[in-house]
């Protein structure tokens, strides 16, 4: 949900800055630019272009952060289960 939240929110700045080409769906262009896709049938307007960039370092990172809770989360919970074995 927080991915889903994330991409919602950089589909509102592109809204905002008017950085997508007009009639374009902006939460696609926004999961596109967050999930590292690439350009291909929408690309940003030209003086917004690096925008996308910063949306793709944005989700690069949240996703390792994402990973790394869900990781130490199932090395706490096995940690308790090993505990919880022992008399």
């Amino acid at each position: 949900m927080a991915h889903v939240a994330g991409v919602i929110i950089w589909s509102l700045a592109y809204w905002i800055l008017g950085a997508a080409p007009p009639g374009s769906d902006l939460l696609y262009f926004a999961l596109v630019n967050y999930t590292t896709l690439g350009y291909g049938d929408v690309v940003p307007v030209e003086r917004w272009r690096l925008l996308g960039p910063m949306t793709a370092m944005n989700g690069i990172l949240l996703f390792g952060w994402s990973t790394a809770v869900i990781f130490e989360v199932l090395q706490r919970a096995m940690h308790i289960r090993n505990n919880s074995d022992e008399p």
